[in-house]
């Protein structure tokens, strides 16, 4: 059984008092997703990644990431790049970053309309539930569970 195929499962076997509550994010993942901060950060734009990860009882697992290359920022670029690369079954879904500040003090730390677009023409093209991240500072991310069964909002993870 695929990734995506177990995580939509997993979800749906689980049911909404049994399903994920927390993410965690393994070491090569947190090592990759705090390069890509740093990246982004240096850069003063926006960074994109795939994501993988499984559900392990009530925890989402993150287990590794693939930056993309070439292209960065949802206000200046296509995410055609996102949706070709970042596939099941060797994906669930995306992370990116957000370094822009709002009142030039606090981080932007949900999605972005055009974010929440991404993630639904991936969903749906896809038909499971994907794995969405934004990173907002070097430590925190915002996540969700999203697709056709609805969202799972992870308000605070630390990576």
């Amino acid at each position: 059984m695929t990734r995506p195929v177990v995580l939509a499962v997993a979800v749906l076997a689980l049911g909404a008092s049994r399903a994920p509550r927390a993410f965690r994010f393994e070491p090569d993942a947190q090592s990759e997703l705090r390069r890509l901060w740093v990246t982004s950060l240096e850069a003063k734009t926006e960074r994109v990644a795939c994501l993988a990860g499984d559900i392990q009882g009530d925890t989402v697992k993150v287990t590794r990431i693939l930056p993309l290359t070439g292209w960065a920022d949802s206000l200046n670029a296509s995410a055609r790049q996102s949706l070709d690369t970042c596939t099941p079954p060797r994906w669930q879904g995306t992370v990116h970053t957000h370094v822009a500040l709002r009142d030039g003090t606090r981080p932007y730390s949900r999605f972005s309309g055009a974010d929440r677009g991404v993630n639904r023409i991936w969903w749906r093209r896809w038909n499971v539930d994907g794995v969405f991240c934004v990173l907002f500072s070097a430590t925190d991310a915002y996540c969700e569970i999203d697709g056709p069964r609805g969202v799972a909002i992870f308000p605070r993870s630390t990576y």
